[in-house]
């Protein structure tokens, strides 16, 4: 199964809002969603901090903020 990686962190409005919709298209289109919480690893809060929440498609491709839905069912598509 495909898998995308979410990172996020405690108490974000926006990774809140972005889960919803990586799990509303997971019940469209199956995938394995692994989630990282940023502020348990010094090295992900380095990479991420100001990035919250980071959608990674499983082609590498990021998307920061918010999720397009667009992009995440094309990558499904091709993986």
């Amino acid at each position: 199964m495909v898998t995308v990686r979410f990172y996020t962190r405690r108490g974000c409005h926006l990774c809140h809002t972005a889960e919803a919709a990586l799990r509303a298209e997971q019940s469209r289109t199956p995938f394995t969603l692994d989630i990282f919480d940023i502020d348990a690893d010094p090295d992900l809060q380095d990479l991420y901090n100001l990035l919250v929440p980071v959608t990674v498609l499983p082609n590498g491709d990021e998307m920061h903020y918010r999720v397009d839905t667009g992009k995440l069912r094309a990558a499904l598509a091709t993986s």
